[in-house]
């Protein structure tokens, strides 16, 4: 089974640099002062671009490609609950407790027949906080992925996660992504604020039919990238009061919002906003989004990835960078293409695999494999939630309806704790997240927002340094183990 992939070095030593590797427990956070923004302005300055070097990759197979065509496409047992139990079945709680937690496969009915799919991971042990009127403190939190992504992703993070005695995990698929249901996603315009609002409302709304369904009335709402940026939608606009049935007190359903290298924050030339802006953000960089597949995640761990003056520079318009914004432009997806290329499409997939998840495969081959196999399923379901990233993001990644824009204000006005984090080789515009944080604390008059630089991590941080993530998160949300 596992002689599909071969691993090229150039020398030995890299597999014994590897079982030396310890995870650094350091970032950088927030600056308060004038002199701490200057170390902040220093630290982005000298960051590292998680970029392929080149020197070695899994290398995956056209012979593999085809008979991994030929057992997804005729084998009956290789289902979506197969693939997905599979890889859930590395933690130490799926599908049987280790007597501390519970986790479930729940598929949760909303409007129109459709569902969200979600991991529920319950840990059954007597919480060590209390409320103020004296109840166990449980803490319910929600995670969303990314864009193309699913829950499956954070896997090496429920474990850590899920330890907190009294607390409740809920890792979903947005509707029209992983396994909840794939509708036909509208073709809606994108042009004016109201209708890329429509276009985020297609997820929204299906959230928050999903939050009442499983009756959460408070919550922390963690988000990656485009779950992010949906993240900040939602709290936009249905982090209002509700009233405690049992108590009657009015609360907010969102009690605490954590972004994860969020796309969507810059102010820019594509906006469909009419606020001012000044020269320096209509001439706003691109989001370098193509990095995506050729990010390589064994040299960013090993912090062994050569610096770059920087890492927003306008890229060279090669003919695939041009092909890239045309199909931008028109509203194509590249995951259509990738369903339609019959026996080669495993091998087209195994280049984000073997790139994002290459430490895993020197570490534990067999979950390596059981995650090629979970992105096969994923990035072959039907053309749905795709869609919509090219009518809330302009060419380049930069957002119709910038963050930057909205957020701010009604962050403070409702008093809504966020942490804005990233790597220290994010592909991500951390800046934006800088100046949210910035704004954010201005308005409110307090530290209500926070940030965070994570050592040896990439866009997908929570994946690159999860011992460091784990401790950043506990330490924002007060967790106690």
């Amino acid at each position: 089974m596992f002689s599909r992939l071969r691993y090229k070095t150039r020398d030995k030593s890299i597999l014994i640099k590897w079982k030396q590797l310890s995870y650094s427990n350091t970032s950088y956070r927030m600056a308060s002062s004038v002199q701490e923004e200057g170390t902040h302005a220093k630290q982005v300055s000298s960051k590292q671009n998680e970029f392929n070097d080149g020197r070695f990759q899994p290398q995956y197979s056209w012979g593999s490609s085809i008979k991994d065509w030929i057992k997804q496409a005729t084998v009956p047992k290789y289902s979506d609950a197969l693939v997905e139990h599979n890889l859930l079945s590395m933690l130490p709680f799926y599908p049987e407790s280790d007597g501390k937690r519970i986790a479930t496969v729940v598929n949760t009915p909303i409007s129109n027949g459709n569902y969200i799919h979600e991991l529920y991971i319950e840990n059954t042990e007597k919480p060590k906080t209390v409320t103020e009127s004296g109840k166990e403190q449980i803490k319910d939190v929600v995670l969303v992925h990314g864009y193309a992504a699913s829950l499956g992703l954070f896997i090496d993070n429920f474990d850590a996660l899920s330890s907190i005695p009294g607390i409740r995990i809920h890792a979903i698929d947005l509707l029209g992504f992983g396994f909840s249901s794939r509708p036909t996603f509208p073709n809606f315009p994108s042009n004016t604020k109201a209708e890329v609002e429509k276009v985020e409302d297609w997820f929204i709304d299906s959230l928050e039919e999903w939050r009442q369904n499983r009756k959460l009335d408070k919550f922390i709402l963690m988000g990656h990238s485009f779950g992010g940026y949906l993240s900040c939608a939602y709290a936009l606009k249905y982090n209002k009061n509700l009233i405690d049935a049992a108590t009657g007190a009015t609360l907010n359903p969102v009690e605490k919002l954590v972004l994860i290298s969020p796309v969507g924050l810059e102010r820019n030339k594509f906006s469909v906003l009419n606020n001012p802006t000044n020269e320096k953000n209509l001439q706003a960089p691109d989001v370098p989004l193509t990095r995506e597949m050729t990010d390589n995640q064994e040299d960013i761990i090993n912090n062994e990835i050569s610096p770059e003056s920087n890492r927003f520079e306008e890229e060279p318009q090669t003919k695939g960078q041009k092909l890239f914004r045309y199909l931008w432009k028109n509203n194509y997806s590249p995951f259509s293409i990738v369903r339609n290329m019959g026996p080669i499409k495993s091998k087209l997939i195994s280049r984000w695999t073997t790139h994002r998840f290459a430490h895993i495969y020197l570490s534990n081959p067999q979950q390596f494999y059981a995650m090629h196999d979970y992105i096969y399923r994923i990035f072959n379901g039907k053309g749905s939630g795709e869609f919509a990233i090219t009518r809330v993001l302009a060419v380049g990644a930069l957002p119709k309806l910038p963050l930057l824009d909205r957020c701010p204000q009604k962050f403070a006005d409702m008093k809504l704790p966020t942490f804005w984090m990233y790597g220290d080789k994010d592909w991500m515009n951390e800046k934006a997240g800088y100046q949210m944080t910035r704004e954010i604390n201005q308005l409110a008059g307090s530290s209500l927002a926070k940030y965070a630089i994570l050592p040896n991590a990439g866009h997908h941080l929570y994946l690159d340094n999860p011992t460091a993530f784990s401790k950043e998160i506990f330490n924002f949300l007060d967790f106690k183990k």
